[in-house]
């Protein structure tokens, strides 16, 4: 029989293995309920698995306008715009009854209608002749060979449905049928803009692509697209004046190193994902890497089991929350002062985050600070990588811009479901350049597409997207 102190002993054990289980369940539990706030997954996760909302305890405002805000009324159409002029005036007699003056003055109130049918339809007739052995024969016509049936401001009005409404072919072709009572068929939809309207855009987006290693700051993200039920990567590579957007089957630091090169010498944003490490360290790229992505990262730390780990990051979140709320109040500062608060900020969060307690996921985080041997001799201090955006004006230290502009991809996505060959790839990849491009430029990205398509019809010189 067992003694006592035996008996205590096995029980003992149990506890320290029950407890050991538990902080095992309750990390894999944080792992499987993290979101958009606490990880570097995507916003649009939070659809199948939103975050839980938080009370907002101030008044809620009102619908429409609000106090202190200036009003913003629609500009009228300019009078080129107008078709037709009614003048109303009071009657002379009224006028004379209530000592009126009249002015040269006009209130406008302009009212627009659509036509009945806003199009124009061109019938070319070609005349049959039959030969000595009865063969039809047909007038040449070189502008009427391999054209489409429709001309550039249509084909450009498919294109504005298709990429930037974020229509599918049946939506555009119902919308054809009974708006416009012009029948066509989703396949020749999709002739048209895989074929016409991508090869429209091709050399504005070779002209961008060819641009990106002489800017003098880049942005990166990347989001998944399906291909032919197989996994394919949209990348976007941000500029100040333009964005790009290039569908690869892979998602390794391959592309970087063809869309970028590897004798980049500006600064790139990035997140921390492996191939951008990978690139930014091989190649000795100036990067700095999100802050968002690393505040949601330490965030998840608060729902560690470890309570050494919550209070590790409960210590970074804080020191972050110092570091920035001095960062965004330069302007108040000289120079001299601000530099000296950075380095500041920064010297106090590396000593905390060099410090990790002991569990995996915190040594995970303090990796990504080390100081590091080189192979050749020296060190390299990993940290530089986050802060840049302190020393060197003009740099962010988020990647939001990058993954504002992939927003639009990922609703293209999740109506379209993919592509199924590398034409729609192409198609879209240009598409979306086109659209983000002309928002950053302040330019109509209809204008551009029929300028584009006009161009391609008539085989003169397309428009660029990017800037003289």
């Amino acid at each position: 029989m067992a003694s006592k102190d035996d008996i205590i002993a096995d029980q003992a054990k149990q506890i320290d293995d029950l407890m050991k289980r538990i902080a095992e369940l309750e990390l894999q539990l944080a792992k499987a309920l993290k979101n958009s706030s606490n990880s570097s997954k995507s916003p649009s996760s939070d659809i199948v698995k939103p975050p839980k909302k938080k009370t907002d305890r101030r008044k809620k405002a009102k619908r429409g306008g609000q106090k202190g805000h200036q009003r913003k009324l629609r500009e009228p159409l300019q009078p080129e715009r107008v078709n037709e002029e009614i003048t109303y005036e009071i009657n002379a007699a009224d006028v004379r009854k209530l000592g009126l003056t009249p002015t040269d003055d006009f209130e406008i109130v302009q009212h627009i209608e659509l036509l009945d049918l806003p199009i124009h339809v061109t019938e070319h007739r070609l005349r049959k002749y039959l030969d000595g052995d009865g063969n039809t024969v047909l007038p040449d016509v070189p502008e009427l060979k391999d054209q489409p049936i429709f001309g550039p401001r249509m084909l450009s009005m498919i294109g504005w449905l298709k990429s930037r409404a974020h229509c599918s072919y049946s939506t555009i072709a119902v919308w054809m049928s009974d708006v416009l009572q012009v029948h066509v068929s989703r396949g020749y939809l999709a002739k048209l803009c895989n074929g016409t309207i991508s090869a429209s855009l091709a050399d504005a987006h070779d002209e961008l692509r060819q641009a990106i290693p002489e800017q003098p700051q880049l942005g990166s993200d990347e989001s998944s697209l399906k291909n032919n039920g197989k996994k394919n990567w949209i990348w976007c590579i941000t500029a100040p004046l333009f964005t790009l957007f290039h569908i690869a089957t892979s998602r390794s630091r391959s592309v970087l190193e063809e869309l970028i090169g590897t004798d980049y010498e500006g600064f790139i944003h990035f997140d921390y994902f492996s191939a951008n490490c990978s690139f930014a360290w091989n190649f000795d790229m100036k990067a700095q890497y999100c802050w968002a992505h690393l505040i949601r990262d330490i965030r998840f730390l608060l729902k560690h089991p470890d309570k050494k780990t919550n209070a590790w990051a409960e210590q970074l979140l804080d020191r972050s929350r110092r570091m920035f709320s001095s960062w965004h109040h330069r302007a108040e500062m000289t120079d001299v002062g601000f530099h000296r608060s950075m380095i500041t900020h920064r010297d106090r969060f590396l000593e905390i985050v060099r410090k990790p307690p002991d569990s995996k996921e915190a040594a995970n985080l303090t990796e990504r600070f080390l100081i590091v041997e080189l192979v050749n001799g020296g060190n390299y201090d990993m940290s530089q990588d986050y802060f840049r955006f302190m020393f060197s004006p003009g740099v962010e230290p988020t990647n939001n811009h990058s993954e504002q502009q992939v927003r639009h991809c990922v609703i293209d996505r999740r109506i379209t479901q993919g592509t199924r060959s590398e034409s729609g790839q192409r198609y879209h990849e240009r598409m979306w350049t086109a659209i983000a491009t002309c928002d950053k430029q302040g330019r109509s990205f209809f204008q551009f597409l029929h300028e584009s398509l006009t161009a391609q019809l008539t085989g003169t010189e397309p428009p660029a997207l990017l800037p003289s």
